[in-house]
């Protein structure tokens, strides 16, 4: 196995002096690979409560880095799960808990001094269900109640898990109505719980036919739109309304002591990201407001994007006072002039997050993350006190207060700076930064890591108040409609259209990039712009065309940072500057920013499926939505495409899911499948985005559909849910939507084929297990222990992880790789049953981990694998994938993308014997051709539908192709 050498890394921990280190040998373990994932922070810096040391998470490079603060020195930096994200101290001080967001874990590390353990993860905290499947995804903060009772932000999932802090084990979840909570704070016995995607009670300006039709905000009915065919909604007019009937929830309050809900807060603002509550139960939410409302009626009024005054959202601190329940109404604090006027240069505080109160409360202290600025305000006038520029895109702080409550010290993460700014706040007037302390490294090339940042900087902007992450949190959606621009240029079009937002994760090999297919198009033809025209004879093409807009993957990225930069970032009407971009491009931000956003954009992974087994192999449920999905099984539809990944007239073809230019659906493009799951706003017009969906999913309400009782629905008083709104497309047996009418495609296995397909990572990624005296002598969670390291170390074995393992023996640092027999490294050697029985003896405390195999990095590429349409395109065409048929099309000629090599097959989600050749090419390293041939050596004999995946060596696994067993 390839190996790394620590030699470097402990002498770097001698010299820092930690006395745990007792010997100098250099021991040599297997490389692991590194990801550019979009890890979302809450809460990721804090202090120890004597404030002698100061604990900060480090999302690159997956370590909790610690410093001793008089001395600013970092004295270690233990290594946690994948993605760590954010922490909290326990409040005796002797553990700090650090959510990992990939590995859907905690990492509970010692900061008890008197302990051989000290400083090194000691216990991990999860929740695992059927399969090993987990039940603790995307965990984002942590938050005491006490010594004894923890809480845990599961973001995803939309929950909040309530763990015992003696037995680290999940007694309970909080399901919360709302989508992501993430930061949370503990205070005077309440939780108190602000989400991000709150939503501001904006929808699509549909209603059905009266009584809801006769509403002042309706000015169309969808089912009279007939959006499957006309998904430009032309001949409507369409706008984006504010509907006071939907639920717009904020903020969550629970009592600690029973965990139950006793308060929720609306109208605060749209997206929550950072609190903090007083000694007397005010809370302050650091936020922004979409004001996508305020130019939202195009069709009625027609509203440009020049109307916004380069003015997406409003920058606000909201606060509300809870100090007797209910809370009282919220009220919001302006932190720039309300637009059309402007905030003088410098001035900005763009994307408040992190934020922190003096102890006396009289003072808060926050960061303005896109605008990499910290500001003070006076709790008492709500007045900007003062502000400092410091590193890039602060999104935490940590507060030292002196002996009578007021600031004296702000340690500030420079998040995608990789910094601790040190910041004397005494004066609250004139904050002056003392030092920079660096984290442990960036592991992400300097063209990313200045991408990253532009791509979050309110300076992409003209007014420099918003960022592009600004709509795309963490590369993912705000939930949202916006009129930004989209055009309709054909007969009919009279407005800009409405479009929701799409994630920034996962777009190699998804050209173009855009809804309506405008944006990095290398292919032309056909778009959403245009439109696309089709004669009765469904097999000619449409009569409308439009240019590419770029040449290869890299243009056609930096086709979309242009685009975005002119566009939306840009003020209208004549103004936009050119005289930043030094070729004198439109808009803000120089050549190497723009170069750098567009190698970022192209870099960002999805996380693993948050229901894949970490076996890879895939559920019954999603077996059957992938036959469903990709396989024509009879449903209603004539004249168009057979099943949702047709090409190109469905729109979901392989090998992402993405389309181009569908005939069948206005020449629309849909850029993204993979995430969908985590999303209630569906379609590029946000049709799920009506009250209607609601309503007729809750039985009290008049218009309830009884024919959709075998959709576990949830009453409109729960809110928007994904699954809700996925299922409405569908509909049931009874009463069937578009989707189970046309492709006979089952509501949840589908749903369940998008939860576990793969995004280029095992199931195993990020799993970890640790053994220490009370794990290994607890028979029944021994047990499952043992059971999780037969997946992971049979993962190794396969080349999808790297399985890693450290922690401490008798006291000395110890670090392990799996061999495939045993632990090692080039001096220790060790079985499984030796580790634990050290475990049991108490010697040794270790973590294992599943990580990235060697050859991942934020430039590999992902295999991607695909099959040509059964037929073409004139003059009748059927657009099916010719998937291969097996045992006659053994060896299978297939589309592939970026294969190198050697790679590995799997079919199953398990290892099979066979080959890969380039066809009428070679591997250089890749194939020249995309073409390959897979022979397998022994095809699976059950009927039905089986997935092949290829890896490539030490890198990334494909997508999932299907193959039949007829």
């Amino acid at each position: 196995m390839r190996q790394r050498n620590l030699c470097l890394a402990l002498a770097v921990l001698l010299l820092c002096g930690l006395p745990f280190i007792t010997a100098a040998t250099c021991a040599k373990t297997e490389v692991e690979g590194s990801e550019l994932f979009a890890v979302p922070q809450a809460d990721p810096i804090a202090l120890s409560p004597t404030g002698s040391h100061l604990y900060v998470v480090n999302s690159q490079a997956n370590t909790l880095d610690v410093f001793v603060t008089s001395t600013g020195t970092r004295i270690a930096s233990p290594a946690v799960g994948i993605g760590p994200s954010g922490l909290g101290v326990r409040p005796d001080g002797l553990e700090v808990w650090v959510t990992n967001h990939i590995s859907d874990s905690v990492s509970v590390i010692d900061t008890n001094p008197a302990n051989a353990t000290y400083l090194e993860v000691i216990e991990t905290v999860q929740q695992l269900g059927a399969s090993l499947v987990t039940q603790f995804d995307e965990p984002v903060d942590v938050a005491f109640a006490s010594n004894s009772k923890a809480y845990v932000s599961l973001s995803s999932r939309n929950q909040i898990a309530i763990v015992d802090v003696a037995t680290y084990a999940v007694t309970g979840t909080i399901q919360v109505s709302a989508q992501e909570p993430r930061a949370m704070r503990v205070a005077n016995g309440r939780l108190y719980v602000p989400v991000l995607e709150s939503g501001n009670q904006s929808e699509l300006s549909s209603c059905p036919d009266p009584p809801f039709g006769t509403s002042s905000q309706c000015t169309f009915d969808l089912v009279d739109a007939n959006f499957a065919n006309n998904p430009q909604l032309v001949g409507f007019d369409v706008d984006i309304v504010k509907d006071e009937d939907l639920p717009d929830r904020d903020l969550f309050v629970y009592d600690t002591t029973t965990d139950a809900q006793v308060d929720v807060v609306s109208g605060i603002g749209t997206l929550l990201y950072g609190v903090a509550v007083d000694a007397s139960d005010e809370v302050f939410i650091a936020m922004t407001d979409a004001r996508n409302v305020d130019n939202g009626q195009a069709g009625t009024a027609g509203h440009v994007l020049e109307d916004l005054d380069n003015r997406i959202f409003l920058n606000q601190i909201g606060r509300v006072d809870c100090g007797s329940l209910p809370c009282a109404a919220p009220t919001v604090v302006e932190l720039e002039p309300l637009p059309p006027s402007q905030p003088a240069a410098g001035d900005q505080l763009a994307t408040p997050y992190g934020v922190q109160l003096s102890g006396n409360g009289n003072v808060l202290v926050a960061t303005a993350a896109a605008s990499s600025r910290i500001f003070t305000m006076d709790t008492a006038t709500n007045a900007v006190l003062g502000r400092l520029d410091v590193g890039a895109i602060p999104r935490g702080l940590a507060l030292v207060s002196d002996g009578g409550g007021a600031p004296q010290t702000a340690y500030v993460l420079n998040t995608l700076e990789s910094t601790v700014s040190v910041v004397d706040v005494s004066d609250p007037a004139n904050p002056t930064e003392s030092a920079r302390l660096d984290l442990l490294h960036d592991p992400n090339s300097a063209a990313i890591q200045t991408g990253r940042i532009a791509f979050n900087s309110a300076d992409a902007s003209t007014t420099g108040t918003f960022s592009c992450a600004s709509c795309h949190p963490e590369g993912n959606v705000d939930q949202l409609l916006w009129v930004i621009g989209a055009q309709c240029t054909f007969a009919g079009c009279n407005q800009q259209e409405p479009r929701s937002t799409m994630p920034a994760r996962g777009l190699e090999d998804t050209l173009p990039l855009h809804w309506d297919g405008v944006l990095g198009d290398p292919i032309g033809g056909a778009n959403g712009e245009v439109g696309c025209i089709v004669p009765p004879n469904p097999g000619f093409p449409c009569t409308e065309s439009a240019p590419a807009t770029c040449t290869d993957e890299h243009s056609c990225f930096r086709h979309l940072v242009d685009a975005a930069i002119s566009g939306v970032m840009c003020v209208q009407g004549g103004s936009c500057t050119t005289s930043v971009n030094e070729l004198g491009l439109k808009g803000e931000l120089l050549e190497v920013d723009r170069e750098g956003m567009a190698e970022f954009l192209k870099s960002v992974s999805y996380p693993p499926a948050r229901s894949r087994r970490p076996d890879d192999v895939l559920s019954g449920s999603a077996v059957d939505g992938f036959e469903q999905f990709f396989t024509d099984v009879g449903g209603s539809l004539v004249g168009g495409p057979e099943t949702c990944a047709d090409a190109p007239g469905g729109c979901h073809a392989l090998p992402h899911g993405t389309g181009d230019s569908s005939v069948f659906v206005g020449g629309m493009d849909a850029p993204t499948m993979r995430g969908i799951t985590d999303r209630f706003l569906l379609f590029s017009a946000g049709v799920t985005l009506v009250e209607e969906q609601l309503s007729l999913s809750d039985p009290s309400n008049v218009f309830y559909d009884p024919h959709l009782s075998d959709v576990d629905w949830l009453p409109d008083s729960v809110g928007y849910d994904e699954l809700t709104s996925w299922a409405q497309a569908f509909g049931t047996t009874a009463e069937p939507g578009a989707f189970r009418d046309f492709y006979n495609a089952d509501t949840f296995d589908v749903f369940q084929m998008t939860e576990e397909a793969g995004t280029g990572h095992s199931g195993a990624l990020g799993r970890q297990v640790t053994l220490n005296m009370r794990t290994a002598n607890d028979v029944p969670l021994l047990a499952a222990i043992e059971a999780s390291l037969d997946v992971l170390e049979a993962a190794d074995d396969d080349g999808k992880v790297v399985l890693n393992a450290r922690g401490r023996q008798s006291g000395g640092l110890l670090v392990l790789s799996w061999n495939g027999a045993n632990y090692s490294n080039n001096v220790v050697t060790l079985s499984r049953a030796a580790l634990i029985a050290e475990a049991q003896a108490g010697t040794t405390v270790v973590t294992i981990t599943a990580r990235l195999p060697s050859g991942v990095s934020s430039s590999a590429r992902q295999p991607a694998l695909g099959v040509p349409p059964v037929g073409t395109i004139t003059p009748l065409f059927d657009g099916r994938p010719d998937l291969p048929q097996l045992p006659g099309d053994n060896p299978m000629d297939l589309d592939g993308l970026h294969i190198e090599s050697g790679p590995t097959i799997f079919v199953d989600g398990q290892l099979a014997a066979g080959s890969v050749s380039c066809i009428g090419g070679t591997f250089s390293p890749t194939c020249d051709t995309d073409r390959v041939r897979v022979t397998l050596t022994s095809p699976p004999t059950g009927t039905g539908v089986h997935v092949l995946q290829l890896q490539n060596p030490g890198g990334l696994l494909s997508n999932e192709l299907p193959i039949i067993v007829p």
